[in-house]
């Protein structure tokens, strides 16, 4: 089951060796492939459609995608704090997986690969509006073999007081400030998944998830966002400071520089 799930993956790598990373841009998938993948269409909240304000109608690249191509990015930071870039093609709770094999293959993906999700103190603390940063994806441990559709599951990652009120909790924000600069709650910002283990085994953040419909996400990334990946038409939003400054430069240079050259910024 599991190679036939793998095989429009290997394809699309294979097509974007051969037409750049046009190929890498990112469609909904049809109903036939995500029933085959073990999600049932009927059941994805907030399923893109096109034209709209997220997606544009577009011939797509292979079978598997619908005419509906995204336009609305989000820039984030994969598992070692390196920029990455996906789309959000929906969502539910465990509602989303089909009553069969593939839905439990499926689900069993979701629940290995997380969303990090970084809520500002003192609001909701599985809210997703109300963000104090970039989401970061666990996208190590073979994401890009094993999970075709993109799917995770949501983990919110919020301070505890012992991390405000200890030392030792004192002196680890002060060493991510130092290494990373202040989110916009003024907390210490986070960029790789070791750091919010390390935070989490000393019990300075806590991981959250929910069994509602906010508890997975169809998010695939642009695999390879060189060389068109990034279409001219596609837009990010950028976390900004109350002076309108940007809190995350290293994403916009990227994700302009990707845009407009077609490859990653030159190191200064």
């Amino acid at each position: 089951m599991l190679k036939k799930l793998l095989a429009p993956a290997l394809l699309l790598s294979s097509f974007a060796v051969a037409n750049a990373s046009v190929a890498d841009r990112i469609y909904d998938f049809t109903d036939a492939y995500y029933l085959a993948t073990g999600v049932d269409p009927g059941q994805i909240v907030n399923r893109r459609q096109a034209p709209s304000a997220q997606a544009v109608v577009d011939k797509p690249n292979f079978s598997y995608q619908r005419n509906v191509r995204m336009i609305a990015t989000t820039a984030g930071y994969g598992a070692s704090g390196s920029p990455m870039f996906f789309v959000v093609l929906g969502g539910n709770s465990s509602s989303l997986f089909t009553k069969n094999s593939a839905g439990k293959l499926a689900n069993q993906i979701a629940d290995s690969f997380a969303e990090y999700i970084f809520p500002r103190r003192g609001g909701n603390p599985v809210g997703i509006p109300n963000s104090r940063q970039a989401f970061l994806h666990a996208n190590n441990g073979g994401y890009n073999g094993k999970n075709p559709l993109g799917l995770w599951i949501h983990v919110w990652v919020n301070f505890t007081d012992k991390a405000f009120n200890t030392k030792e909790g004192q002196k680890a924000l002060a060493d991510l400030q130092k290494k990373h600069g202040l989110s916009l709650d003024g907390t210490p910002n986070i960029r790789s998944t070791s750091e919010i283990d390390n935070l989490y085994s000393k019990g300075y953040v806590t991981k959250l998830t929910t069994t509602d419909g906010t508890r997975y996400a169809i998010c695939p990334e642009i695999r390879d966002p060189r060389n068109g990946g990034i279409a001219p038409d596609a837009f990010a939003n950028f976390n900004k400071l109350d002076d309108g400054t940007l809190l995350e430069p290293d994403l916009f240079a990227a994700f302009t520089s990707l845009q407009k050259t077609g490859d990653w910024p030159k190191s200064p």
